[in-house]
């Protein structure tokens, strides 16, 4: 159930405008205290910790920490300086009290604010997307088997691999705009719930949504295993998405 979460936390943004789209930047609520420090090690995953009254990142860059706060992907964030994607940063935070995770995200916008001196403006900008339709032959989509004991929805991803029990379109296009870095628009109509299975070629390259969808070997590329596995297509077009315009931002120098 992770990924209907964590789409009920961000609001999903890739396919309607974010929550802060439109709001003013005033943050009342900020963390009773917090640590920010540059990471110099040479350790290469992101890590992170939650607790009932604390937020901890370690080795994330700040253009991970403003997408996360945001609830944005990286398509959706224009204008940041290099550094803001290569350099490191451990936070370490804590709420005066027990928060909710909305409430954390917002403590984190008060804190890139206060420490990054992070300053944007908001824009909607055409830009190249996916429309996802019904293919020609139409849907091949399985109506969801109830939730029980023997049951549970969810959503299980392996390299080239897609479970989805339980799924909507909204989850399903808030997967394929993830695993495809590009907006993805639901115009197939469908409103129910299904259980689906999306296998595809990891390694089969795409010069675009428009290319050969399939290698010499006869693997299907995500875009030709949407189609022949779920009856659905993706179209290359363009279309309004809500962004967010990097106007400055500094390295954090103390905690």
């Amino acid at each position: 159930m992770e990924l209907q979460r964590f789409i009920a936390a961000v609001g999903l943004a890739v396919i309607s405008a974010p929550a802060w789209f439109g709001q003013t930047t005033a943050h009342p609520k900020a963390f009773a205290v917090a640590s920010v420090k540059l990471n110099t090690s040479v350790h290469g995953a992101i890590n992170n910790k939650f607790g009932p009254d604390s937020m901890r990142w370690t080795n994330i860059s700040l253009k991970s920490l403003i997408e996360t706060a945001y609830g944005l992907t990286d398509y959706q964030v224009a204008g940041a300086a290099g550094w803001t994607d290569s350099e490191r940063w451990d936070v370490d935070a804590k709420c005066d009290g027990p928060a909710s995770f909305a409430e954390k995200l917002e403590m984190l916008r008060s804190l890139l604010e206060e420490r990054f001196h992070l300053q944007f403006r908001r824009e909607t900008r055409q830009l190249p997307s996916l429309r996802l339709e019904i293919a020609k032959n139409g849907p091949k989509l399985a109506t969801a088997r109830p939730e029980d004991a023997d049951h549970k929805w969810g959503t299980r991803v392996d390299r080239g691999l897609l479970e989805m029990s339980g799924a909507t379109m909204p989850m399903l296009v808030f997967w394929l705009s993830s695993q495809l870095n590009l907006p993805v628009v639901d115009n197939t109509g469908l409103t129910g719930t299904y259980d689906l299975r999306l296998e595809w070629a990891q390694d089969v390259k795409l010069a675009d949504a428009g290319g050969d969808p399939s290698s010499t070997d006869g693997e299907q590329s995500i875009f030709a295993a949407v189609e022949a596995q779920l009856g659905l297509k993706l179209v290359a077009v363009k279309s309004p998405v809500e962004v967010l315009a990097i106007e400055h931002a500094e390295r954090a120098s103390g905690n």
